[in-house]
């Protein structure tokens, strides 16, 4: 089923040729995708357009039900399409604007995000309660807050929405446990604006040394997130990452983590480490295979350097986590960074992109670095929380 409306998807999009659902079902998917996606409110920017839409071109019982799916078979073509071209050309580094977020996107329209049976249920009675009301105020604009929510990492983010209909102008009787968590533990935020890292970091933080199946005790804090634009520091990946944990603690007021991550070729004593990103885009995957193919000598590591600072002013700390492997040509998923062409000596023959996710965060340079931070929220949680203003 999924194929048939694809295929039709693609093939059918003139609004002559098409049912009008299609239409609202595409702008619905490239709202999630917006700026609104990239602030962690797709589904409300999702629901926002349909509540809009639907008050001028009703749905029927029949659409909305299919809208779910329709928005997920809009984001595998834009995904899989996308991906497809830049193989095709990797040199057209615009083909891979929309890939992360579509990926992102179509995990959390999917209902798998937190592998939770009751997510897509969930999502699927917001866009209900999008269609429910529809009334405009005086001014004539649509009151949306019924809908302001985050996407959810846990399915009881959207306990409001399913318990009440919409209806928030009652809190829900309980309160969930994130929200409590919040409230009575220091927050300390991850200096990013990309939500799959964020996914990594939370993961890796919270399973433990990825070895045995014991996880350690809960954090006694709240990891957040916040993009902050930083000026581009130059040095060894050590000074960079002192220095950019010191100004993002300055720019946030607060405690802060930051992550810079290298890949570094030993052929060319270590290049090209921290400049890994600007190399990447300028020279793509198979360029970075082709800068080294002078050389037999196609080892590497992959380094994630993760600074603390508990607030402006305070020291800051240094992990160092470090995963050695070979440079190969790109194998497995296009959609983060350089994993297809880093082959760790530990993966058994697997590029990072290749590996699961549970796999990867069991050797990975990011968990090695982040797990060594755990340790240290752990033992020194008293000193911590006294000096986070």
């Amino acid at each position: 089923v999924v194929v048939v409306v694809v295929v039709r998807y693609h093939f059918f999009p003139s609004p002559n040729v098409s049912w009008r659902v299609l239409d609202i079902s595409v702008a619905m998917t490239y709202a999630m995708l917006s700026v609104y996606g990239r602030a962690n409110r797709g589904l409300s920017a999702a629901a926002a357009m349909l509540r809009g839409f639907h008050s001028i071109y009703p749905l029927t019982s029949h659409e909305q039900k299919h809208l779910r799916l329709l928005i997920a078979a809009r984001l595998s073509c834009s995904a899989t399409l996308g991906a497809y071209s830049y193989h095709m050309n990797p040199s057209n580094k615009y083909l891979l604007l929309h890939a992360e977020p579509a990926w992102t996107a179509l995990d959390l329209i999917w209902g798998q995000c937190c592998k939770n049976p009751g997510m897509a249920s969930a999502i699927d009675n917001l866009f209900y309660v999008a269609c429910k009301k529809t009334s405009t105020s005086s001014g004539g604009l649509f009151n949306c807050t019924d809908l302001s929510i985050p996407d959810p990492c846990v399915v009881d983010l959207l306990e409001s929405v399913r318990k009440h209909g919409g209806d928030t102008s009652e809190p829900p009787e309980k309160r969930t446990k994130i929200q409590e968590e919040t409230d009575t533990k220091p927050s300390i935020t991850f200096v990013t604006g990309n939500k799959k890292k964020l996914e990594e970091v939370k993961r890796i933080l919270q399973a433990g040394d990825g070895k045995t199946e014991k996880k350690v005790e809960q954090l006694s804090f709240v990891i957040t997130n916040q993009k902050i634009d930083l000026p581009e520091l130059q040095g060894s990946p050590v000074e960079i990452a002192k220095e950019k944990c010191s100004l993002a603690a300055k720019e946030v007021g607060g405690a802060v983590i930051t992550e810079d991550t290298s890949l570094c070729f030993n052929a060319l004593n270590n290049l090209p480490g921290p400049y890994i990103k600007w190399f990447l885009d300028d020279c793509g995957l198979d360029g970075l295979n082709n800068m080294i193919a002078f050389s037999e000598d196609k080892t590497g590591y992959a380094q994630t350097v993760v600074a603390f600072c508990p607030g402006p002013g305070e020291d800051t700390i240094i992990f160092d986590g470090r995963t050695h492997g070979l440079i190969v040509p790109p194998r497995g998923k296009l959609d983060f960074g350089w994993d297809p062409i880093f082959q760790p000596y530990e993966s058994g023959g697997l590029t990072y992109a290749e590996m699961s996710k549970e796999g990867k965060d069991a050797i990975s340079h990011r968990s090695r670095a982040f797990l060594q931070l755990r340790d240290h929220l752990s033992k020194e949680a008293d000193t911590i929380k006294a000096k986070i203003k």
